[in-house]
């Protein structure tokens, strides 16, 4: 009969060892759904961003193309009349003497 007793504790060690491997490998599966839930977020995010990029290159090419069409040459000169802005015929320079400059 004794050797009845002695196999008892080796099933409860047994199980008990089970009991925790079960634990371990819940606690893991947990932990690994979380770390691929945290993955598929950011992957959406990223997705978003990148369309976003994308709306605000297409929007920065419209700037860009406006403004070089409202900095070109004859947009200037039609808003001179409505400016009451004379447009140059001829540029003349002045030229200065060095001796007419104040010199300290």
């Amino acid at each position: 009969m004794g050797h009845i007793n002695s196999s008892k504790p080796n099933i409860l060690k047994i199980k008990a060892l089970n009991l925790f491997l079960i634990a371990l490998i819940l606690v893991a599966g947990a932990y690994y759904l979380v770390g691929i839930n945290n993955l598929v977020v950011k992957g959406f995010k990223l997705q978003e961003l990148k369309k976003q990029e994308q709306v605000l290159a297409t929007e920065n090419q419209e700037v860009t193309a406006r403004k070089v069409a409202l900095e070109s040459y004859q947009n200037i000169e039609g808003r001179l009349a409505d400016l009451r802005m004379v447009a140059i015929d001829k540029m003349e320079y002045l030229t200065v003497n060095e001796d007419v400059i104040a010199k300290r």
